[in-house]
């Protein structure tokens, strides 16, 4: 039924003159598009990957600066095969998250810490894993650093020292959950970020993971897929695990 009201609604469009364009699906193939509000006005969009069996565990993720939740298509899958929920999403002002009353695009807003607040609560989780590069990566440490009790862990790909104003030196001695962080060893971005954060973090549940090359945040998948899809699996089972090198 749905076929055949499209076809008419193409021969009616065409027999007016009109254009017909074709609807291509915003999320990839496996996710859903899902739509929430911030405490302060953005609507965000995200691809939710539902996995429908034994759930271990649910996961968000945070693009890049000048990404998308798209980025983040091999990991999300591999976590959804694997057990887990798996939500990416476009942080305010990228993507398709251009609702709201800040600026857009090179412009838009660092700090994003809302955005998770909105992601975990439209997820009606208690404790999530939450994964972020770059300035995603800063993000997601910085609301580690003031939500423990809503997290199982953090896994960073590409942190920095400080990215546009998101300090990370400052907000890493209050993370009181465990952060895992992947690298590369000759990163120009990122830099030492990643050491000088591991250095100010408290207790022992940390480490960082450099693998060769310059690669930067989420380039650094697929890679790092399986040894990402095995550290939230160990996270969601309480364990601290171990880097992957």
């Amino acid at each position: 039924m749905r076929s055949y009201a499209c076809a008419l609604m193409a021969i009616l469009a065409v027999a007016c003159g009109c254009r017909v364009t074709a609807q291509v699906p915003e999320s990839p193939e496996g996710s859903t598009e899902v739509h929430f509000k911030t405490r302060d006005g953005w609507t965000i969009v995200g691809d939710r990957y539902a996995h429908k069996g034994h759930l271990k565990g649910t996961v968000i993720l945070l693009h890049q600066r000048g990404g998308r939740a798209s980025d983040w298509q091999s990991l999300c899958r591999a976590l959804q095969s694997d057990g887990f929920t798996a939500l990416a999403i476009d942080q305010r002002g990228a993507g398709r998250s251009t609702s709201g009353p800040g600026p857009l695009g090179n412009a838009a807003p660092w700090a994003t810490g809302p955005d998770i607040a909105a992601a975990i609560h439209y997820l009606h989780r208690s404790r999530v894993v939450l994964i972020g590069a770059s300035y995603g990566a800063n993000n997601a440490l910085i609301y580690a650093g003031r939500h423990a009790k809503q997290l199982l862990g953090i896994i960073l790909l590409s942190p920095g020292a400080n990215y546009n104003g998101l300090d990370a030196l400052a907000a890493a001695p209050l993370c009181k959950v465990p952060v895992l962080m992947y690298t590369s060893a000759s990163d120009p971005i990122a830099n030492t970020g990643p050491s000088r954060i591991d250095a100010l973090l408290p207790g022992h549940k940390h480490w960082v993971d450099a693998v060769t090359g310059s690669r930067h945040g989420t380039a650094l998948l697929p890679d790092l897929d399986m040894p990402i899809v095995k550290d939230c699996i160990s996270l969601a089972k309480g364990r601290m695990p171990l880097p992957a090198s």
